[in-house]
C-alpha cells in the first residue's frame, strides 16, 4: 500500500467504501460536496496540500476557523469538522493518512437552540396558502404527518401506502443507514389515509406508468416523473415568499416529532418512527414546548 494518494483519489476510495454501507445517493453527494467542494478545494490549494498525508491537526483548526469568518452557520462547520475526521479516520487505516494526532481535535461546541418547528397558525396559513393546489396540499400534510426525510418522501411509492386490520402505515423503503421501517399514518383525530387515498384517485395523474406518489405536473416526454429532493425545495421555496413562514424539510420532520411526543408517543415508538439508531439521536428532533413546561409545572404538588 502507497503511503501517499491524492486527495481526489482518496476521497473517491472513502465514497465507494460508503456506498458499500448502503447510504443513500443523496448522502454520498453531500460527503463529496464537503470533501471535496468548493471551500475545501480552495482550502487544500492555498495550502498546497496535494494528499490526505499532508492534513494536519493545525490545519484542520485553520479550516475552521476559515468557515466561521466566511459566516457559515456552527452546526455547518461542525459538519465539516466530522465528515473530515471520517474521512482521515479512513484514511490513516488504508496507510495514507495524515499524523493520528489529527483525531484528538475536538469539534466546535454547538450554541445549545430548540429545533424549529410550525406553530398550528403556521400550518393553517400554509394549508391555507396550497388550496387550489391539491398535490403540494397533500405533499405538505404527508410530510407533516410522517416526518419522512426528503429523499425518503420522493422514494414513496403507491406500493408502500398499505392498509392493514391494525391500521394504515407507509412503508419506508432503505431509508437512511439502509433499513425500511413503517410509519403509522392515522390518529384518533387525522386519517391521513383517507386522504391519501382521496388524493391517488382524484389527483394524483392517472395516465401514467410510474409508481411514484409524488408526481411532476406536467410530462417529461411521454410520461410524468417523480418529485426530486431539488423540486420539493424549490416548491418550498416559494411557499416560504408566498407565506412569509420559513419552510424547510428539517421542519416538517421537527414539527412531527415534538408533536407526536407531546400527544403521548412513546419515545421508543418514536425513535422506530423517525428511523434512527439510538434514543440519542431522537433527543436533537424533540423537545418541550413551553406550554408543555408550564402545563406540567402546574400538576406539581409541591
Amino acid at each position: 500500500m502507497s503511503t501517499r494518494s491524492s486527495w481526489e483519489a482518496a476521497v473517491e476510495d472513502f465514497l465507494v467504501d460508503r456506498r458499500g454501507n448502503n447510504l443513500s445517493p443523496s448522502t454520498i453527494e453531500n460527503y463529496r460536496w464537503y470533501l471535496n467542494g468548493t471551500r475545501t478545494r480552495r482550502f487544500i490549494a492555498e495550502r498546497s496540500i496535494k494528499s490526505p498525508a499532508d492534513f494536519d491537526k493545525r490545519q484542520l483548526q485553520d479550516l475552521q476557523n476559515q468557515l466561521k469568518e466566511a459566516g457559515l452557520s456552527p452546526r455547518t462547520v461542525v459538519t465539516f469538522h466530522g465528515i473530515l475526521k471520517t474521512f482521515v479516520r479512513d484514511c490513516i487505516s488504508r496507510g495514507y493518512g495524515p499524523n493520528a494526532e489529527i483525531l484528538d481535535l475536538k469539534a466546535p461546541k454547538l450554541p445549545k437552540e430548540e429545533p424549529e418547528t410550525f406553530t398550528t397558525e403556521e400550518e393553517k396559513r400554509l394549508l391555507a396558502a396550497l388550496k387550489g393546489r391539491p398535490r403540494d396540499e397533500m405533499l405538505v400534510l404527508f410530510m407533516l404527518r410522517t416526518g419522512l426525510r426528503l429523499a425518503e418522501v420522493c422514494n414513496v411509492t403507491l406500493e408502500d401506502i398499505i392498509d392493514t386490520p391494525q391500521g394504515a402505515y407507509v412503508r419506508v423503503r432503505q431509508g437512511k443507514g439502509g433499513k425500511d421501517r413503517a410509519v403509522p399514518l392515522d390518529t384518533p383525530g387525522e386519517r391521513l389515509s383517507v386522504k391519501l387515498a382521496r388524493y391517488t384517485s382524484r389527483v394524483r395523474p392517472k395516465d401514467t406508468q410510474q409508481q411514484a406518489l409524488f408526481l411532476t405536473h406536467r410530462r417529461d416526454g411521454k410520461d410524468y416523473v417523480p418529485l426530486t429532493p431539488h423540486g420539493i425545495q424549490t416548491l418550498f421555496r416559494r411557499l416560504s415568499a408566498e407565506t412569509g413562514i420559513h419552510v424547510n424539510p428539517h421542519k416538517f420532520r421537527h414539527t412531527f416529532a415534538t408533536r407526536a411526543l407531546s400527544a403521548g408517543v412513546d419515545v421508543m415508538a418514536l425513535q422506530k418512527a423517525l428511523g434512527h439508531t439510538t434514543l440519542a439521536m431522537v433527543s436533537k428532533y424533540v423537545h418541550y414546548q413551553k406550554d408543555d413546561l408550564l402545563a406540567a409545572w402546574g400538576q406539581r404538588r409541591d
